[in-house]
């Protein structure tokens, strides 16, 4: 970490400390491969990708609800959700009431909802299915995020980031993404204020200037830099969102409002990963109010706030809601839902394709896999259809997901 740094021109700094310092951003820069990162911000931002996850594995069949099921009224006990309360969907589907503010956007054919979608090989492991998740494929040694920045144009430093928290598994690679907690709070510690951060920047862009400018460690250096004199100056320009506009003041509602903000601002972002949890429900879960209930509302009030937000921009967004599993068909002695297979996939926004897609069984005993919905729907091919969307061929959809038959599940228009 860089300290006390007194100018430019007495800079002695080592490259080892450099780079800790550059890490402190949260950076991650490959030690093989990586794409070359144009330093020029608004270059042609395209479509962008926004992949929330949900922590836990959320019950689908408190989200997407096949109400008109015989069986699943009698699965659900006291938490079933009754049918006149339902928000209508497709093929006797529908959301639940928690899902209120999608409405516009549902209305306007922007709302795509895969039951029974996940994992194939899935343990009922919160950390096991999670890693193969976003590895992507069996043997795989990076992430599919990662793989995806790898075939995208090279653009901007912001062209995959990461709101809150660590880089997960699906950025694992060669590919450069960041993590930030808000743009407000993108800086590097240890590096002084004013004066001393700008002899800092300085310093660092000199000692990798020259030879070593082509070196992965280097341009991760220079990416760092990028990132950090570009945050600034969105930092320095006040957010509002649109009128009449507001989001949860909760970490997804901030983390949404966020990339907002960095679309509207031109920084070339291309695709964001985020997070939220507490969506492991084994004990009071709730139907139509309750814990699930209740993140669910949080869930539907941002993502509606996030589009709203964004305008005519919001045409070439699209977003993915994925978890690691769902959970059973059944409740459990304790008002809750246990692990299970299968869970629902949301598609939204601007590529989005209205309606209910993929294969559905529904919920009759001999249809389930020891008490859960099975995985019938490949999260692979959901995604394989956004990415798609994004402009990629077949063929470097193949590198995304190494060995996938891609079998479009027609959640976009691609």
């Amino acid at each position: 970490m860089v300290k006390n740094l007194p100018a430019a021109d007495q800079c002695t700094l080592s490259r080892h400390g450099v780079l800790a310092a550059a890490g402190a951003v949260g950076i991650t820069a490959g030690v093989a491969s990586v794409l070359p990162i144009r330093v020029a911000f608004a270059d042609t931002p395209g479509r962008t990708l926004v992949v929330i996850s949900l922590r836990g594995g959320m019950d689908g069949l408190n989200a997407l609800v096949p109400g008109a099921d015989p069986n699943y009224a009698g699965l659900r006990a006291d938490i079933a959700i009754p049918t006149g309360q339902l928000i209508p969907m497709d093929r006797t589907f529908g959301l639940h009431p928690a899902y209120a503010s999608l409405k516009p956007l549902l209305d306007a054919g922007k709302v795509a909802a895969v039951p029974a979608a996940g994992l194939l090989d899935n343990s009922r492991s919160h950390f096991q299915d999670t890693f193969n998740l976003e590895i992507g494929g069996a043997g795989q040694n990076s992430g599919y995020l990662a793989r995806l920045l790898s075939v995208l144009s090279p653009g901007s430093a912001f062209r995959g980031i990461q709101e809150g928290g660590s880089l997960p598994t699906s950025y694992l690679g060669s590919a450069e993404a960041l993590t930030l907690n808000g743009i407000d709070n993108f800086k590097a510690n240890g590096w002084g204020q004013g004066a001393e951060e700008t002899a800092t920047a300085t310093a660092l862009g000199a000692l990798f200037a020259g030879p070593d400018a082509g070196r992965p460690y280097a341009r991760g250096v220079a990416t760092t830099l990028a990132a950090l004199a570009e945050g600034k100056q969105i930092a320095a320009r006040p957010y509002t969102p649109a009128d009449g506009v507001t989001y949860p003041d909760e970490g997804l509602g901030r983390a949404l409002r966020d990339v907002a903000r960095l679309i509207k601002s031109g920084t070339g972002l291309r695709v964001a990963a985020m997070e939220t949890g507490g969506y492991d429900t084994h004990v009071g879960q709730g139907g139509v109010t309750g814990s699930l209930a209740t993140l669910q509302k949080r869930q539907g009030d941002s993502i509606a706030a996030f589009f709203a937000d964004l305008g005519p921009q919001a045409a070439d967004v699209t977003l993915v809601t994925i978890q690691e599993f769902g959970r059973r068909a059944d409740t459990n002695g304790n008002g809750g839902t246990d692990h299970g297979g299968g869970g629902v996939m949301f598609v939204i926004g601007g590529g989005a394709v209205g309606g209910v897609h993929g294969k559905w069984t529904g919920l009759a005993p001999d249809q389930l896999d020891d008490g859960a919905v099975p995985v019938l729907n490949d999260y692979r091919n959901v995604l394989g259809d956004v990415i798609r969307w994004l402009g990629m061929s077949q063929e470097q959809l193949g590198t995304v997901f190494p060995g996938l038959t891609h079998a479009p599940v027609g959640v976009t228009s691609a």
